[in-house]
């Protein structure tokens, strides 16, 4: 689901405006390579160059808001000379924002939020019902829209970059709390820049849980059109059952004029590859005065179609569950029960972030200090979470300098650069419904990371002192 990380990297929130001396010299916009148009090709450094004159008339030095940096920008994107010219582009990396639009959090960090719901699979893998099995997977992979909605930019990962959960258990008090699956360990690491593309796998004694995921964007003037290209497989220990998944696509809505809102449609698919048991749900579009907003329906069937259960709720919200006729039809007075419900977020917290993404944004559930390539170890993230802009905007770019570094002297050395706890796996079978591996590439997780981290020790008392915005790095040793 890290798509839904890749919608708030391409949006903006509502911040209060910082003062002149909190920008200080973080506003910058700038094209960078890679941009491509709707048909994957690569326009090169013609459009990068058209990108660079077109955004270097803009004054944003001068702009004190979001609100006043959205309308410098709409200034060029809304021309109609210039909306012809990026409509239908890819514009995942075209555009690098201010600062005081970001989120202190990577995109790693965003896809573990996932795991908020653990407990779903948990039950999912003690059910004795296969169709109650996969409407837990579903419930699980709908859960995630409940973070959705917050709509600032996280960090873009570097290349190497790792976020990881690990040691969490029952015996944690808030993740118990939280409802998170018992001893789930959680690793997502950047394995390519140029598409970016990131990997992960977490799991525990119920189940394992992989994803790579390289979303793709298509530029609509005022909105943003985004597709979750990714590859979604969840596995239960007991049943042996392997379960693929396919998410709706969304449009990020008024991206550059008005209030920027995300609206989730289309087909939601999940397969029990085992049995070919599916769940297809219908996110519905918002429609006029917000009719039908976050709503969805749709049903768990058998291999031949036949439905057994009706599923329907809210993706930000809940999920229903309620048995049904083999056409589909509701059976009057069945019992409806409620698969999942999201957690209450905190009131006024200025990103509009769950309770469970600030502890993801923290070491006190973690047993040993994380990688040196973990997102928390970031300055640049820290110093934004403690809304220094311009310390941020500083070391935003020296981490940026010191990875275009480690790429030069790698290119001297005619090395090439290798994931290290994922690789490449291009006999991995691609299951029905999933993308073709020239779209979403074929990786696999190695396990290597599992048994480094049990051979560690445990550290000095004061480890997680010596972590948040510290020794942070991608170089391998």
């Amino acid at each position: 689901m890290n798509w839904l990380a890749e919608v708030g990297n391409l949006l903006v929130g509502e911040p209060a405006a910082p003062s002149k001396e909190e920008q200080g010299n973080s506003i910058q916009v700038f094209a960078s390579a890679g941009a491509s148009s709707s048909d994957g090709s690569t326009d090169g450094a013609a459009l990068v160059d058209s990108a660079e004159n077109d955004l270097a008339s803009l004054n944003l030095g001068n702009t004190d808001s979001r609100d006043g940096y959205l309308a410098e920008i709409g200034k060029v994107l809304l021309q109609p000379s210039k909306v012809s010219k990026y409509m239908g582009m890819d514009v995942t990396s075209l555009m690098s924002v201010p600062l005081f639009i970001m989120e202190p959090f990577s995109m790693l960090q965003k896809m573990a939020e996932i795991m908020e719901y653990t407990q779903l699979l948990d039950e999912a893998d003690k059910a004795d019902c296969q169709f109650e099995r996969l409407a837990l997977v579903a419930a699980f992979l709908v859960s995630p829209f409940g973070a959705a909605e917050r709509t600032w930019k996280p960090f873009n990962p570097l290349l190497g970059e790792t976020f990881e959960l690990e040691g969490l258990d029952s015996g944690v008090r808030f993740m118990a709390e939280q409802g998170l699956g018992s001893n789930v360990r959680f690793m997502a690491e950047q394995v390519c820049e140029q598409p970016p593309v990131s990997a992960a796998h977490a799991e525990n004694e119920h189940f394992t849980y992989d994803i790579v995921s390289a979303p793709a964007t298509k530029f609509q003037g005022n909105s943003l059109e985004v597709y979750p290209k990714g590859r979604t497989r969840i596995s239960l220990r007991r049943s042996n059952e392997v379960f693929s998944h396919v998410p709706p696509q969304a449009k990020v809505h008024n991206l550059v004029l008005g209030r920027t809102w995300v609206d989730s449609y289309g087909s939601f698919i999940v397969t029990n590859t085992a049995t070919g048991d599916k769940v297809h749900l219908e996110f519905k579009p918002c429609g006029w005065f917000g009719a039908g907003q976050h709503e969805f329906e749709g049903h768990v069937m058998d291999a031949e179609g036949n439905a057994k259960y009706a599923m329907s709720g809210k993706w930000n919200s809940y999920v229903d569950m309620a048995p049904c006729n083999p056409d589909g039809s509701a059976i009057p007075d069945a019992p409806v029960r409620r698969l999942w419900t999201c957690a209450e977020k905190p009131e006024e917290d200025h990103y509009g972030c769950t309770h469970f993404a600030w502890h993801l944004n923290s070491t006190q559930y973690l047993s040993k200090a994380p990688l040196a390539s973990d997102s928390r170890r970031r300055a640049d993230r820290q110093a934004l979470q403690e809304r220094k802009m311009t310390e941020a905007a500083a070391e935003k770019a020296a981490l940026d300098a010191q990875q275009q570094q480690q790429h030069k002297e790698l290119e001297q050395r005619g090395e090439q650069w290798q994931a290290r706890w994922f690789e490449p796996a291009p006999d991995m079978q691609i299951l029905d419904g999933e993308e073709p591996a020239d779209v979403v590439p074929l990786w696999r997780w190695n396990g290597k990371y599992s048994s480094m981290r049990d051979s560690m020790p445990a550290g000095s008392d004061g480890w997680p002192d010596s972590v948040m915005g510290k020794g942070f790095t991608t170089i391998q040793h």
